[in-house]
């Protein structure tokens, strides 16, 4: 083999390395396709793999982009990015690929999938359905009593007052639907459901109502009118029933036979208006039948309302015809093409039977008078009668009857159009509610989800609506629960209308319906004018039916269902946060405005959680909460999980994560990357380092973490608790805070104070037991007890009289910070968990001055407005600290002795130890003890002489100790 042919050989060269995959979307082939369809749909997959390159690279495919909100979900997926950038070592993704593959041909051998159920396309899934909905009870039953009421020029006013209501409505619904595909009704919501669960019962009513007036033509009466429509109704909506639980495409062919009649019966009537208009029989003229006539049609043009109707009330009657125009979209899972089906066919029903309407009810008002009386006794008849009128077009429901030619045919189109339109709407309804139940967003209700049968129908949903039909089927006046439905459908109309226009004005790059012939603005008007409909049809209707929208809403908002379909209101969400950031960073801050924004170095939440809590109580409702959480190398931990047990303790704060190998560095970056803007921390918050003298390796860190967030002006939060047992050796690398489920919050203490029985607090290497208050201290240390009772070196003044406080917040206020160490706990005595605390202020002072002090502080804290429950003066912490203190202090910490040869550090330290003395006098019993954290001065105080003045100050406390500094900047103002 020449040289030339080898290099050819090993570049091509593959270990049988090319891999051809045929993935087919069956359910997205549709079985009328050519094969040349069917190829299109096919891709391929290619995964070469020689010597020096591997890739697992796919291209796009279809099957990547079909979300699914289940965890079962058993599609393929794309090669993750680790797959790419860093497969994992030991795998074989080729061999993996090729199983597939032979899995794929192994399926393929034993025969074609079955096909899925036969869809409807827009004809027969939208058009005729919608067409029998609106079509319904009230074109042959109330039509005419519309006319005869509104006149025909606001009856057509009516008329196209829902059209253009429903129009909108179907331009909003068409554009939500050709967003992708749609699976389901479920987006309709439980409002729609219940809506066209009573829709039921009214198109059964009108047919009951049909009958009665049949059987009373031959005298026929069951028991009396009314319980006539009700036994009526009864058989009606079990039929119905029957015919729904039998399947959806029973109930189909039973439409298309349906909508054959009512077009025939309309016909009639148009037919036989004509014709009797040359013959004139006399029975129909003694109903006030007057022929096509002019003089007709401009008598009844004119309004003439009775005393107890008016325009909208008229309009709250007849709005239910309109209503059918989401009968396609109630069956969207069974279309072919529910995108490009609902737009054309919903629009073209509108436009069809609108055409109809205004048709009918000019041909009502030109051949039939509004108002006549029949004598039987002498065969006459009085034309626009004003009592104890039974004909013409206000009083006589069967108005469509007498004017058709064949008045049996019409009778079959008043049964067929109300029979449909209830089939249509015990369809509709368990659809509805099944994908609501399916999407767990009220409880009970996912009880309504399962489904039988191949088309996985909502039997169980369809007994319910049936179950509601009845109910209000026991009504039996159709005038009484139009105006129900008709609150239901335009509340829905308008939450669909305002969907629209959220999703378009929250400007979401995943809205991109391909139906463009819409408008948010005019999907708004649609929204307001649906809303504002409902209040002038009945005010306090509207209301109630609000009430409950509004009800279900914050429910949702307040369960917070695991389900997520990428929402408006989501998206309006990230805008509106957006905005507000931005608009927030030109703002020029102000004290009176300044927030804690807090950044708790926690580590992961679950693992802290007593310590983000802590932080909680203070920023939530006021501030930033950012858990920081700094990682050596990658981690599988889900933060989902993090936010989800965050949210169950009502907690509000946001989860950062830096990965880096020096703690120092990823603390830095946590202080200085963290938040968004001016939404960005402003103090940080850890947690004490316990057993430090046994951490030299720790200690540096520690402190260099309060260095840097001095440098960068972060106020700095220690928090402490020594009621928590040690939990061994801590990694500090990986979290700070060694505190734990020991903190005691203000609710739990009892009237006894702290509950300190036998605990034991370490001081440095010493220590000092505590009994329970009001018990002898014969049992305290040799070295504390002439400590506790010295009155003269510790002399101090108070506001007020000492009294027994159940819980109390002391605050030692020693150095002026700006405020942070006095607005930290104002805010914890704000939150639920400290509420029951009062807060103690102290303050150091000259001995001779110590009243001067007190008011100084008294006044200062009024002038912020700050609640206060006692401020006390204490004796100045400059003062020699006493001889057993000193001792006590070089016995915890031996190699510190040297520091007493520097003056400066010497002078500090008892400094901290007096006020250690003043501490264990005054707040042995606090709730809470915050105290002024010291500045460590960089190049002058050792690590470890720092944490031996934390721990002199917060050691001997059995209480919770905070240490706080500001940045030396005003949080706090006088001004108003």
């Amino acid at each position: 083999m020449d040289q030339k042919s080898e290099l050819v050989n090993s570049k091509f060269r593959v270990k049988k390395n090319v891999i051809i995959e045929s993935t087919e979307e069956n359910d997205d082939i549709r079985s009328h396709a050519s094969s040349n369809a069917d190829e299109h749909q096919k891709t391929l997959q290619f995964t070469a793999l020689n010597s020096s390159y591997f890739t697992t690279d796919a291209l796009p495919m279809m099957t990547y982009y079909k979300q699914t909100l289940t965890s079962r979900d058993t599609r393929r997926n794309r090669p993750t990015l680790q797959d790419l950038h860093e497969p994992r070592v030991g795998t074989n993704v080729e061999e993996g690929r090729v199983r597939k593959m032979e899995k794929s041909k192994s399926v393929d051998a034993g025969g074609t999938q079955p096909e899925g159920p036969s869809k409807f396309g827009w004809i027969q899934g939208v058009l005729i359905r919608c067409l029998l909905n609106i079509w319904g009870v009230m074109l042959f039953l109330r039509l005419s009593w519309v006319v005869g009421e509104a006149g025909i020029g606001f009856a057509c006013l009516i008329i196209l007052l829902a059209a253009t209501v429903t129009t909108i409505t179907t331009l909003s619904m068409s554009a939500i639907c050709s967003n992708g595909e749609v699976k389901g009704g479920g987006a309709i919501g439980l409002v729609f459901s219940a809506a066209n669960s009573i829709g039921v019962a009214l198109y059964i009513v009108g047919f009951a109502e049909s009958v009665k007036d049949y059987l009373k033509a031959i005298n026929i009466t069951l028991v009396d009118e009314i319980n006539d429509v009700r036994i009526i109704g009864v058989i009606a909506a079990t039929i119905v029933f029957a015919i729904a639980m039998s399947g959806v495409a029973w109930e189909s062919k039973a439409q298309v036979i349906l909508f054959v009649l009512l077009i025939a019966a309309i016909l009639n009537c148009i037919v036989g208006s004509i014709m009797y208009s040359f013959i004139m029989p006399a029975d129909k003229v003694a109903r006030g039948f007057t022929g096509l006539s002019a003089a007709t049609f401009l008598n009844n043009t004119a309004p003439k309302f009775s005393p107890t109707e008016s325009f909208f009330t008229v309009f709250g009657v007849f709005f239910p015809a309109a209503t059918g125009i989401l009968a396609g979209a109630n069956i969207s899972a069974n279309l072919k093409e529910p995108s490009k089906s609902i737009p054309i066919g919903t629009l073209l029903a509108i436009l069809i039977s609108t055409i109809a309407y205004l048709g009918l009810a000019c041909l009502f008002g030109s051949a039939v008078e509004r108002s006549t009386i029949f004598s039987s006794s002498n065969n006459t008849y009085s034309l626009n009668c004003t009592a104890g009128c039974r004909y013409g077009l206000r009083y006589d429901n069967q108005v469509a009857s007498m004017i058709s030619g064949w008045e049996p045919l019409t009778a079959a189109g008043i049964f067929a159009a109300t029979i449909s339109s209830a089939l249509a709407s015990m369809i509709g309804a368990p659809n509805i509610l099944q994908a609501v139940g399916a999407d767990r967003l009220f409880p009970y209700l996912e009880f309504f989800s399962v489904g039988n049968g191949e088309r996985n129908e909502p039997r169980r949903g369809i007994a319910l609506t049936y179950i509601v039909a009845l109910i209000f089927i026991a009504i039996a006046e159709l005038n009484y629960i139009a105006p129900i439905i008709s609150n239901f459908f335009l509340i829905a109309y308008a939450l669909i209308n305002y969907s629209c226009f959220d999703a378009s004005q929250a400007r979401s790059p995943g809205w991109r319906p391909s139906f463009k012939f819409y408008s948010k603005w005019c999907s708004l008007v649609g929204a307001l004018t649906c809303v504002a409909v409902m209040f002038v049809i009945n005010w306090w209707a509207a209301l109630i039916t609000i009430a409950v929208v509004i009800g279900l809403y914050k429910y949702i908002d307040y369960s917070k269902p695991v389900v997520n379909w990428g929402s408006s209101g989501h998206a309006r969400q990230y805008i509106n946060a957006l905005d507000a950031a931005y608009k927030l960073n030109t703002t020029v801050s102000h004290v009176k405005n300044f927030r804690p924004q807090c950044l708790v170095l926690c580590g992961i939440p679950s693992e802290r959680l007593p310590l983000v809590k802590f932080a909680s109580n203070f920023t939530n409702n006021y501030g930033l909460l950012i858990c920081g959480n700094v990682m050596q190398e990658k981690s599988n931990t889900d933060m989902k999980d993090q936010y989800k047990i965050l949210q169950e303790n009502k907690i509000k704060a946001v989860v950062t994560t830096v990965t880096s190998t020096d703690f120092i560095l990823g603390a830095r970056a946590l202080m200085q990357a963290s938040g968004l803007g001016k939404l960005s921390p402003n103090m940080i918050l850890f947690g004490f380092l316990e057993n430090w003298q046994n951490r030299d390796d720790r200690i540096e860190n520690y402190v260099a973490i309060i260095h840097d967030a001095f440098d960068l002006n972060f106020g700095v939060a220690i928090f402490r608790d020594r009621l928590e047992k040690e939990k061994g050796e801590n990694n500090f690398d990986k979290n700070l805070q060694e505190s734990g489920e020991g903190v005691r919050f203000c609710s739990n203490r009892t009237k006894e104070g702290n509950n300190l029985g036998g605990e034991v607090v370490d001081f440095g290497r010493g220590v000092l037991s505590h009994n329970k208050p009001g018990k002898s201290d014969s049992k305290l240390s040799n070295n504390f007890k002439e400590l506790l009772k010295q009155p003269v070196e510790d002399k101090y003044v108070q506001l007020k009289e000492v009294r027994k406080i159940d819980s109390v917040i002391d605050i030692w206020w020693i150095y002026d910070d700006g405020g942070l160490t006095i607005l930290i706990p104002y805010l914890l005595s704000l939150s639920k968990r400290w509420s029951n605390c009062k807060l103690r202020i102290f303050t150091p002072g000259k001995p001779e001055k110590l009243r001067d002090t007190m008011i100084g502080m008294t006044i200062l804290l009024k002038k912020f407005r700050i609640e206060y429950e006692n401020v006390i003066a204490v004796g100045d912490i400059n003062e020699e600290p006493s001889e057993e203190s000193m001792s006590r202090f070089c016995q915890s910490f031996p190699s510190l002795g040297h520091i007493f040869g520097n003056s400066d550090i010497e002078n500090k330290t008892k400094i901290h130890i007096k006020l250690s003395e003043l501490l264990i006098r005054h707040s042995m019993e606090a709730s809470l003890v915050v105290i002024t954290l010291p500045v460590p001065r960089k190049n002058f105080c050792p690590p470890s002489v720092y944490m031996s003045w934390l721990e002199t100050i917060s050691g001997p406390l059995p209480c919770p100790v905070l240490l706080v500094r500001g940045n030396q900047t005003s949080v706090l103002t006088f001004n108003s």
